[in-house]
């Protein structure tokens, strides 16, 4: 009868606590799960274009005649390429409709460039990469997992080149150079410009492609306003924000192909 008795006892917490996790595994479900595939859904039905149109001049980036090629292509990078912040929806979305090529992505969010070199066994092959890495880099100096300085940001972008070259040796290789941050302190913002430059003479001895979006970014954001088109201080919206960045790149490299100032 003392045993029946504390059973008795137990049930009422027993079934609370069965409540409790059934619960906690509804919310788990509905705010993980259920409510990013619902927004992917929908965002994925969203027309994306290029900012302004996709204009003559952009079609004659180097980068844009290599996307109607047929060749291969492989997007590298981080939560911008991989779209962790908007349920999936990457930087480059604008631009698929215009490969002709089979499309990868290697990309996860949170990743510095070191993340890239430790995961360099698993990158697909392909005819082309567009590698965009570094942005945490330069955001979070303290973390261990960051390139310290740009010499060291450097030094992992030639391993990471290294790997590229061992799975495609004859691999084309633009390299994106960090993205912008609009509203963040002087401090973060010089030392984009200090990982920016070092990158910029990195490819230009390797013989890489360097594109640099960061100017044609900033010139949108400082005339239409940064709420346009980021989600926050680094990532961008979909679809505004996917669509000026596929811009930036494009016109990024038309200006470099037809050695074009950015005014």
């Amino acid at each position: 009868m003392r045993n029946g008795g504390k059973k008795a006892e137990n049930r009422p917490f027993t079934i609370i606590l069965v409540i409790i996790l059934t619960m906690l595994s509804v919310y788990f479900f509905a705010v993980y799960i259920a409510y990013p595939r619902y927004m992917h859904n929908r965002l994925i039905r969203l027309e994306y274009n290029v900012y302004g149109g996709l204009t003559d001049e952009l079609k004659k980036s180097e980068l844009f005649k290599d996307m109607e090629s047929g060749k291969s292509f492989c997007f590298v990078g981080d939560s911008i390429t991989k779209g962790n912040e908007i349920y999936g929806i990457h930087w480059y979305e604008p631009l698929i409709p215009y490969i002709r090529g089979n499309i990868s992505d290697f990309s996860h969010g949170g990743w510095t460039v070191s993340d890239l070199v430790k995961r360099k066994s698993r990158l697909p092959s392909s005819d082309i990469y567009v590698v965009a890495i570094g942005i945490n880099d330069v955001m979070h100096p303290d973390s261990v997992r960051s390139a310290a300085t740009a010499e060291d940001y450097v030094q992992s972008i030639r391993q990471l080149t290294e790997s590229i070259v061992s799975v495609s040796p004859n691999a084309k290789i633009y390299f994106i150079a960090p993205w912008a941050l609009p509203g963040w302190d002087e401090g973060t913002i010089e030392r984009g410009r200090q990982f920016r430059s070092a990158l910029k003479d990195c490819c230009s001895a390797d013989k890489n492609i360097y594109i640099d979006p960061e100017p044609a970014i900033m010139s949108v954001l400082n005339d239409k306003g940064s709420s346009v088109f980021m989600k926050d201080g680094c990532h961008p919206n979909a679809a505004a924000g996917v669509g000026l960045y596929s811009y930036a790149v494009l016109s990024a490299d038309y200006k470099r192909t037809n050695c074009v100032n950015f005014a």
